[in-house]
């Protein structure tokens, strides 16, 4: 669930960074989204093989895994060895028993340096749904099988201990694990889709690898997702998607009322295509003009990905716009998920298979 409150590395860092775009600009060309990914890898370090989210921001990895997400197959061979698996190695190195991962905060805005502190994550869900499906992205490019035999009970892992013993019996995924999930057990829209992708192509690579019985368990879990959104998800009354099954309404301010609006669309919960063009139509309801910026000083890319999807090209290039501008201007708004949905963007845009 992309929570803004965890996209910046520090104050310091989107003081220096941020600023305000107007359109008096000159076009710019697109963002070099590889270049600029790896431009955010950390070198060296006890988080070496991480990412920043942002130049001076901290280790998010459920920002990085949707970052990553869209450029694996743009890598060469040797760069998905360095740029990728050793990201994911360092992922499975930090989990804790559990199957949980803190964010890492630089002390001094310098990701080299040893000063750091683990902070507590976002979710427990969607960092490893996103995780499941960075991995399996990673195996069907590199086709590292040994990769995949070293570190496929650990994937199993956190699928089973984030993912579907957290499946509640409304069939949503509760966003924490214990304890924390006695603060907030909410099941969320926006994980709730991310889960559900994860589940699908961790389901589908096990069916390929010769595991249907542990394909399928997986998949049931998707499946249970989906049917628990169609039963309670949806305000038939404002005509939107619910943000999560805490609430039988649908929620009118940008974030997360309208935003989330996408994320069934954006990440393919098949079973909930009917509904895709009332959730968009929610989005443009109440919050109009939303491509140019005006409600969240983040570009919110995975809306300008769904509107290109939808063949609404116009509204897609005038965010893809405002990015290019804020990577000039605001560099450290323009975060590595929103590069990775950017791309996606440009993809579609160019009649491009989506990666």
């Amino acid at each position: 669930m992309l929570r803004r409150q965890f996209c910046a590395g520090s104050a310091a860092a989107i003081a220096t960074f941020a600023g305000v775009t107007t359109p008096a600009h000159a076009a710019l060309p697109p963002i070099d989204v590889v270049t600029a990914v790896k431009a955010l890898r950390i070198p060296s370090g006890p988080w070496a093989g991480g990412y920043e989210i942002a130049p001076a921001g901290r280790l998010n990895w459920y920002f990085t895994n949707l970052g990553l997400l869209p450029i694996v197959q743009l890598l060469s061979a040797a760069d998905r060895e360095l740029c990728i698996r050793p990201y994911l190695d360092l992922y499975l190195r930090t989990l804790r028993d559990d199957g949980t991962i803190e964010d890492v905060n630089f002390i001094s805005g310098q990701s080299t340096s040893g000063a750091y502190a683990m902070v507590p994550s976002d979710s427990d869900d969607s960092y490893a749904a996103t995780l499941l499906s960075l991995a399996v992205k990673y195996l069907r490019a590199s086709q590292n099988w040994a990769w995949w035999d070293a570190n496929k009970a650990r994937l199993k892992f956190i699928a089973y201990r984030n993912l579907t013993v957290m499946v509640k019996p409304d069939g949503y995924t509760s966003v924490f694990q214990a304890p924390r999930n006695q603060s907030n057990s909410i099941g969320y829209l926006m994980d709730n889709c991310e889960v559900y992708r994860g589940l699908r192509d961790f389901a589908a690579l096990l069916r390929e690898r010769g595991e249907p019985s542990e394909a399928t368990y997986y998949d049931s879990f998707a499946t249970g997702i989906a049917h628990g959104i169609l039963r309670i998800g949806f305000d038939s009354v404002r005509g939107g998607f619910t943000v999560g099954d805490h609430t039988t309404l649908a929620e009118t301010g940008f974030y997360p009322g309208t935003t989330c609006q996408v994320f069934p669309q954006a990440f393919g919960v098949t079973e909930l295509a009917p509904y895709f063009d009332r959730g968009y139509q929610f989005l443009e309801t109440y919050s109009p003009g939303w491509a140019d910026g005006r409600y969240d000083p983040y570009p919110w890319a995975v809306l300008g990905f769904v509107a290109a999807r939808r063949g609404l090209f116009a509204q897609a290039r005038t965010q893809t716009a405002l990015i290019e501008q804020k990577f000039v201007d605001s560099r450290a708004l323009v975060t590595i998920n929103e590069l990775g949905f950017y791309q996606r963007t440009l993809r579609v845009l160019a009649g491009l298979s989506d990666i």
